[in-house]
């Protein structure tokens, strides 16, 4: 026991010390995970509005009253201008998204049923300007559409109902507006009815993708570093101590498990306290799933190195095994299930990070549980397979 103690302590600082591992096992994937998360970002962030009114009419209280709706405020928020040029230089520097300028006639033409329009000012951002583009279509469409009837009835008993109609129309825009499926969709990246990203923000699920491939790289950390000192004759001089060699061939493999628990721990607190990821309230769950996961690696990459030549075949063979595991379970392209089916059920990614994403959206345990059910027989299976060829890679080179 002493033994395996001593050598786990051993492995983990000398893992500690390599700065080139640090890097690739803790730095890369939070680097991913930001840069993932950001790009296939679904959240609608506020358009900033410039608003200008210079309209004194009947209509000006309206106008206000829609561009202060509850529900445009996920969506836009309001930066008062003084003037229209003002609005322009608010868009031009960038202090403003888009700009909106309401002409001063533009009461007086919805009351004598002319057409009238607002001058818009587009920004840099398109997904911003569709947003924009999108209430204010629905407003105007709403006001021509009474200064049509107002043309068309003629007369003052038209325009005292388009007078007092004036505020619910404005206000029926607004809510209009908002509806779902009116004018403002929010969508999925594969344009259907499902959801790519399976109930979980995009920053979660290559949270819990890029965590899951790079516990996957601390197996082969510890196969390769059973490697060389074998090759630098380390398990000859222990072998010849009764009683220590399989403590210290163990020791070095917990090693790499200890160092996963190092990796789960910074990449888990780091994007929780950075990023603001959600990783749910089963944090025991959570740990469990990490720790299998790092159980199954070091399992594969001891059958892989007893079917290898060299170090360097084994390490090609692993890293196109975790690569190929994470493209088929979705970690590098969500929804990739509809082109490859259900290939990615046998990989030990999709059961690991089916548990963790459950775990996310705060599922049923039994869900969890059923995962995490999978993925034990799936690293039971593996590291019971590993052990047996643990012989043919240890004494083949004593």
């Amino acid at each position: 026991m002493r033994t395996w103690f001593t050598t786990v302590c051993y492995e983990f600082i000398k893992f500690s010390r390599m700065r080139p591992v640090l890097i690739i096992l803790l730095v890369m994937p939070i680097v991913l995970i930001f840069l993932l998360g950001s790009v296939f970002d679904q959240t609608i962030k506020p358009a900033k509005v410039a608003l200008y009114n210079a309209d004194a009419g009947e209509l000006s209280e309206g106008i206000e009253s829609f561009w202060k709706e509850d529900s445009l405020k996920p969506y836009i928020r309001i930066i008062q201008a003084s003037s229209e040029s003002d609005v322009k230089e608010m868009v031009r520097e960038g202090t403003a998204d888009y700009g909106v300028a309401v002409p001063s006639d533009y009461s007086a033409k919805i009351m004598s049923g002319q057409p009238a329009e607002w001058n818009a000012y587009p920004g840099r951002y398109e997904d911003r300007n569709i947003a924009v583009r999108a209430v204010l279509n629905g407003y105007m469409g709403e006001a021509n559409l009474q200064a049509a009837a107002v043309a068309a009835f003629g007369g003052d008993q038209a325009q005292d109902q388009a007078q007092d109609q004036a505020s619910a129309d404005t206000a029926a825009a607004g809510n209009q507006a908002h509806e779902p499926g009116s004018l403002l969709r929010i969508g999925n990246l594969s344009g259907g009815e499902a959801d790519v990203f399976k109930s979980v923000s995009a920053i979660q699920y290559y949270a819990a993708a890029y965590l899951i491939m790079f516990l996957l790289y601390s197996g082969m950390s510890a196969t390769l570093s059973l490697l060389k000192q074998k090759k630098q004759g380390t398990l000859s001089r222990i072998y010849a101590i009764p009683g220590s060699f399989r403590p210290a061939v163990l020791g070095i493999l917990s090693g790499a498990i200890a160092l996963a628990s190092l990796q789960s721990i910074v990449i888990v607190g780091f994007t929780t306290f950075v990023y603001g990821v959600d990783w749910g309230s089963h944090f025991g769950i959570l740990a469990l799933a990490c720790l299998l996961t790092s159980i199954a690696s070091v399992g594969l990459a001891v059958t892989l190195a007893s079917i290898s030549k060299s170090e360097k075949t084994m390490q090609t063979v692993y890293g196109m095994f975790v690569f190929g595991m994470t493209f088929l379970s979705g970690g590098m392209m969500a929804g990739v299930e509809e082109f490859v089916g259900n290939a990615g059920t046998y990989t030990i990614n999709y059961w690991a990070n089916e548990a963790i994403r459950t775990i996310m959206y705060g599922e049923q345990l039994s869900e969890v549980w059923s995962s995490i059910g999978i993925l034990s027989i799936i690293a039971f299976a593996l590291i019971v397979i590993g052990a047996i060829r643990l012989p043919k890679v240890v004494n083949s080179r004593v």
